[in-house]
């Protein structure tokens, strides 16, 4: 009997671990380009809707540094899109951005550092097209 009791507790304990490191604030550790970054989660983070422009060309580095002077260290907001898959082919988590309650995604296209990324279907999808 008294084993199951500290197999609960230890049980208990582990879960709410689980829980307090699900919680905790979402910030961006490192920005891979213009549209991708990776969380202090661990999560690699690919802008839904968004297609940034190469690292090897000028306007691909221009726009990574606008989204790592945006983001980077800061605590941000990630929403899941319900329409479209959760996973690009490469495993990144699709996700729309919110820093202090701004469409990041939306802005990048906005300031002309990203396009529209029409080769699927997503809630934003004709919101995001006004800005080609």
């Amino acid at each position: 009997m008294k084993h199951n009791k500290y197999m609960l507790a230890l049980i208990l304990c582990l879960l709410v671990s689980y829980m307090l490191y699900l919680n905790r604030d979402t910030k961006v550790h490192r920005v891979i380009d213009g549209d991708t970054f990776i969380t202090n989660k661990g999560d690699i983070i690919r802008m839904i809707g968004i297609d940034a422009p190469e690292l090897l060309t000028l306007e691909g580095i221009e726009s990574k540094m606008y989204l790592y002077n945006l983001i980077k260290g800061k605590t941000i907001i990630l929403e899941k899109d319900n329409y479209s898959r959760n996973k690009d082919k490469y495993g990144r988590l699709l996700r729309y951005v919110y820093l202090d309650g701004e469409d990041i995604n939306l802005l990048m296209l906005k300031k002309g550092y990203a396009s529209h990324y029409k080769y699927f279907y997503f809630n934003k999808f004709k919101q995001y097209n006004n800005y080609e």
